[in-house]
């Protein structure tokens, strides 16, 4: 028989163990979610439980579409079986890859073994020493093969190479497409624009806001509308660093060159479609993923479509009210006075593969890098929506597959890629902090930028290059 006593007893103990269970839980949950908190942008993939033998080599690049169909690819295979190492990967935003690579790189912590660089940045991180050269690998014979003669040469020599050095592989390349709805401009009754005229003239009178807005923009501050207005630049015949983006024949070399009188007037006519309501209001706070958003919940007619926008997010029916109504072509062009037309300029680069300085694996490190941008996965690599750095991505069935491939190799020829001078990123603070406040606050174009100008020239190139001199240049962006 239970006593009163006996189940007041049993009360209490049943209270604390149903106490310390919660206990436990709140303990559990406070710090998964403080650990979540210490970096909330990060995202992890999935990787493989590793053996005790195994080495483990962690990258840390840019949350990238085609690095996730790589890396998938390496766990769909028996790569890691093989060469006993386990991978992961620490998926970010562009900003806190960023950060996350110059804390690592800067206290020799060695967290990282890959790096994933954008293009520009190629130069601060190569003459920072935080990259290994690949020279070693390649002449070592019991390594796999880079197939570096498959590369497109553009990529290579303006996302690889420094002083003929070779320092990362190139892979989810970008070149500016411009994407267009289909249905709105055939019930509309017109054709895709070819030049920036009509570009804003079909933005014009497809506008109809809150529902459809002509072009958007990618605008957020930071390098996204730095890469987001380079081609107008260059289709303007201006750039921003004359003597490695651009060479103006009557500008010193390694001195500003937005603020001539047709940089000027390129920063302009972008700042017209924000500025008369062609884009959405929030247009000035669009990355990546609020960019691609606007385009998936068709809202926007047109724009100049980040990479990872291109094809499978616009088609993924969960996500998407666009599918099958997104068309890609070559950027417009400039039509000059004269009535020359300009060749379409195309922003080209990719977000490189490099072995950091301070991995504690770097051979394996180098296998890893091999297998993901390798020739021998090219195939299903591209067949699975990856972005083509190599020229046998660029088959006759990839292309039947994916026609947005032809506008990508055809804007090659003629595009540019943006400086990677090791001053580059400082420039490109100056210049995108200035325009997006610009843009925010309404204030004149010419002399916000002008000013701009006259600041990177004073703190930065100047004293980088008292004499003009063309140190560390990319000879093949310029014309």
């Amino acid at each position: 028989m239970i006593t009163k006593a006996s189940k007041s007893t049993l009360f209490v103990l049943t209270l604390l163990s149903v106490s310390g269970l919660i206990a436990f839980i709140i303990i559990v949950y406070f710090f998964s979610t403080k650990k979540e908190a210490i970096s909330p942008t990060l995202q992890v993939t999935t990787a493989p439980v590793k053996s005790p033998s195994q080495t483990t080599i962690t990258i840390a690049a840019l949350n990238d579409h085609s690095l996730k169909i790589a890396l998938k690819l390496l766990r769909d295979s028996d790569f890691e079986e093989l060469n006993d190492i386990n991978v992961e990967a620490v998926l970010l935003e562009f900003d806190p890859m960023v950060q996350a690579h110059q804390l690592d790189l800067a206290t020799d912590e060695g967290r990282y073994d890959l790096v994933s660089i954008d293009q520009p940045s190629l130069g601060h991180y190569v003459t920072q020493g935080w990259v290994r050269p690949l020279d070693k690998f390649l002449e070592d014979s019991s390594l796999p093969s880079l197939a570096i003669d498959d590369l497109v040469p553009v990529l290579l020599e303006a996302c690889g190479e420094w002083n003929e050095k070779l320092y990362a592989i190139p892979m989810g390349s970008y070149g500016s497409l411009l994407a267009y709805r289909t249905d709105v401009l055939t019930a509309a009754g017109l054709q895709p624009p070819m030049t920036f005229a009509a570009f804003k003239m079909i933005a014009q009178k497809l506008n109809s806001p809150p529902d459809l807005y002509g072009v958007a923009l990618f605008a957020h501050e930071g390098e996204y509308i730095t890469a987001d207005v380079a081609p107008f630049l260059w289709s303007w015949g201006s750039g921003l660093i004359n003597g490695s983006d651009v060479n103006l024949p009557n500008k010193p070399m390694f001195r500003v060159a937005w603020d001539t009188s047709e940089g000027i007037a390129a920063l302009e006519f972008y700042a017209s479609l924000y500025k008369e309501g062609l884009t959405p209001p929030d247009t000035l706070e669009f990355d990546h993923e609020r960019y691609i958003e606007a385009f998936q919940s068709g809202k926007v007619a047109m724009g100049i479509m980040p990479a990872e926008g291109v094809g499978l997010p616009m088609e993924n029916p969960v996500v998407s009210k666009v599918v099958g109504k997104i068309a890609y072509t070559t950027l417009p062009r400039l039509e000059k006075a004269d009535g020359t037309i300009m060749p379409p300029r195309a922003g080209l680069g990719a977000h490189s593969l490099a072995i950091s300085r301070n991995s504690k694996h770097p051979r394996e490190a180098y296998l890893v890098l091999q297998f993901l941008t390798g020739e021998n996965i090219g195939h299903e690599y591209i067949n699975k929506g990856g972005r083509p750095f190599r020229n046998s991505h660029f088959s006759k069935d990839a292309i039947a597959k994916f026609p947005y491939l032809e506008p990508i190799r055809v804007g090659m020829k003629t595009g540019k890629s943006r400086p990677n001078i090791p001053e580059y990123p400082a420039i490109s603070k100056i210049f995108y902090t200035a325009f997006h406040s610009a843009l925010k606050y309404g204030v004149p174009v010419a002399e916000v930028m002008r000013a701009a100008a006259h600041k990177a020239n004073k703190e930065i190139l100047i004293p980088a290059y008292p004499d003009n001199s063309q140190r560390l240049s990319r000879s093949s962006t310029v014309d």
